[in-house]
């Protein structure tokens, strides 16, 4: 029997080993947070149910840390993001110029 490795390290990254451009993550919150099936994450990225289920082991073996990383960069987007408000504002001061 032979032992096959799915995911790889890049940068501090894990990417899929057949797909070096797709975050293990990004795969397996799909099913975590995005309500998504294996299969419909399988058939979404083509990948076999082992880089998936690879994927989730990846994610939950390192759940803590990652979870706390991504709140942290959904704080960053919302406060960095322009609300209606601030969009006024920045169009109404480029009008006055």
């Amino acid at each position: 029997m032979q032992i096959i490795n799915h995911i790889i390290m890049k940068d501090g990254q894990a990417y899929i080993e057949r797909k070096p451009h797709l975050k293990a993550e990004m795969v397996a919150r799909m099913v975590v947070d995005g309500d998504h099936s294996v299969e419909d994450v399988m058939a979404h990225y083509d990948l076999t149910a082992a880089e998936v289920h690879a994927a989730l082991a990846y994610y939950y073996d390192n759940q803590a840390q990652l979870d706390a990383e991504y709140e942290q960069t959904l704080a960053e987007i919302r406060a960095n993001a322009m609300t209606l408000e601030k969009f006024k504002e920045k169009i109404a001061k480029e009008s006055r110029s």
